[in-house]
């Protein structure tokens, strides 16, 4: 049943996402055309900053899908919905919060915006982020409590709908209006809609939910949630620092519109990191599952399987990346939107280095390991900061990107394996190290035959971009395949491959 659920997670994830990336590079297009760099600099700046009010939320709906994944195996209704009315309890108060802190900031936005002198009513265009961010509060503990159920995919085929609808409706808009605001009012709108039909779904699926009777969380269980919210929200609070304030940094001391061209190198990266994610993620619930009913023997086994996949993926995206997101950008958007050589490196490294951890992060949530390295992020957000507000003196944006692989390198690479295989496995960490590092060379040396064989290849447009595109795709999985068709892991791959083949 779990690798059942985890096929039908990664079949409708395949297919809601290739519809979506395909109409988000048109809807791209379409914005910088008819509102150009600078409103594309103010978005991605305005998503970096919902992002950091999200903050307040400190892992509480986390350590409340971690608390679920037992009650749902055992079919614990009464548990279940005491849950489920706790965090619906609590993301309506932090509603609330967060439009507090939302009026606290707004009159410092100036402040951080450079350059800024195109983009009109900025207090609208403001809110109405933060307006949707807080509509995503409302229905959280129903979103929430299909996907620890494993039932993410029930979910796709609607999402994908609504994901299609406001892509066209907003090209629509912009096309006839060449209105911001009437474009992220028409998300908005459309947002809402889609959570309301989304809580009716799980509703009529999960109808014991549904009552006015109280249920009260049990004492054993509000004492692990508190625990775990705190050292989550030193874990959000320090990936926030990392992860999500070089869109600031960018625009406080380099240019607002500079956040623009850097967006469109991490929206082609989120779409890839989805594609990729979309499998990670179809196992995700199904691991916390495992990690509540199954031995250590077999969490390992799992893992290395999981391990592979993302390294295989991953690899492979680091290399096409490489050799045409730039090209790719000159295509699509044309000319002189490009950053610097170096910056696009590290920018890379950075992916590389974050995705390629993604399976033991994986491990090490969903066995709730939260308070064992809850102070790490605090000290890595400090060294990135610090990091890449000096280094950005010298080298400009590629500056910003250098202190995130510094601070990851040094803190967050080594101490995760080891809480993972200490509390998960029970086992030597230094099997993990061993296998990184091999990962690392084998990716390396693939990406220097494939990048040597793509300069090869002379030429510009569409064409162009796929015969590289299909260099970049053959080279490695030979590669890949010629390493490891013995190994346990690709067995095990190949008999899963079976099974969907069969459904």
């Amino acid at each position: 049943m779990r690798v059942k659920n985890s096929l039908k997670n990664i079949y409708m994830n395949i297919l809601t996402q290739v519809v979506i990336i395909l109409l988000g590079f048109i809807s791209r297009k379409v914005f910088l055309d008819n509102l150009g760099e600078e409103y594309l600099g103010v978005n991605g700046l305005l998503i970096n900053l919902i992002s950091m009010m999200s903050l307040v939320e400190g892992g509480i709906g986390l350590s409340i899908v971690y608390n679920l994944y037992k009650p749902l195996a055992e079919k614990d209704e009464e548990k279940i919905i005491s849950l489920v009315q706790l965090y619906k309890k609590i993301y309506r108060i932090l509603s609330f919060i967060i439009f507090g802190i939302s009026l606290i900031i707004y009159p410092f936005l100036g402040y951080l915006m450079k350059d800024v002198t195109e983009v009109k009513y900025m207090g609208i265009v403001y809110f109405l982020f933060v307006f949707r961010n807080i509509v995503s509060y409302l229905n959280a503990h129903k979103w929430s409590l299909i996907n620890a159920d494993q039932k993410g995919y029930v979910l796709a085929r609607y999402n994908l709908f609504f994901n299609i609808v406001t892509t066209i409706a907003k090209i629509i808009i912009l096309v006839i209006t060449k209105n911001y605001i009437l474009y992220l009012m028409i998300e908005l709108i459309i947002f809402i809609v889609q959570n309301v039909w989304i809580g009716k779904i799980v509703n009529s699926r999960y109808k014991y939910i549904v009552t006015d009777k109280k249920y009260e969380v049990s004492s054993d269980t509000k004492k692990n949630i508190i625990e775990n919210v705190k050292a989550l929200f030193l874990h959000n609070i320090g990936g926030w620092c990392v992860f999500g304030t070089d869109n600031i940094l960018i625009s406080a001391f380099i240019s607002t519109k500079i956040v623009g061209l850097y967006s469109n190198y991490t929206m082609i990266l989120d779409q890839v990191c989805s594609l990729i994610n979309m499998f990670l993620n179809g196992v995700g619930e199904s691991v916390g599952n495992l990690v509540a009913v199954e031995s250590e023997e077999k969490k390992y086994t799992v893992f290395k399987v999981i391990f592979l996949v993302n390294f295989w993926f991953y690899s492979l995206a680091v290399i096409f990346l490489y050799n045409l997101i730039e090209p790719f950008i000159n295509w699509w958007l044309g000319e002189g939107l490009l950053l610097g050589k170096l910056a696009f490196i590290f920018i890379l490294i950075n992916f590389y280095m974050k995705g390629l951890r993604a399976s033991i992060s994986m491990f090490k949530t969903k066995s709730g390991i939260f308070k064992n390295d809850k102070y790490v992020p605090l000290i890595e957000s400090i060294i990135n900061l610090g990091a890449s507000i000096i280094l950005l003196k010298y080298f400009g944006i590629a500056g910003v990107f250098m202190g995130t692989t510094i601070s990851t390198v040094m803190l967050p690479f080594l101490i995760q394996p080891k809480l993972v295989y200490k509390y998960v496995f029970n086992k030597p960490v230094m099997g993990y190290f061993k296998r990184y590092i091999f990962f690392v060379l084998i990716t390396l040396f693939s990406g220097f035959i494939a990048t040597f064989l793509c300069q090869l290849i002379i030429g510009s447009g569409l064409l162009f971009l796929i015969i590289r595109g299909i260099v970049c795709l053959i080279i490695p999985n030979l590669i890949y395949i010629c390493l490891f068709h013995k190994s346990d892991e690709f067995k095990y791959l190949l008999d899963i491959g079976k099974t969907f083949l069969k459904k």
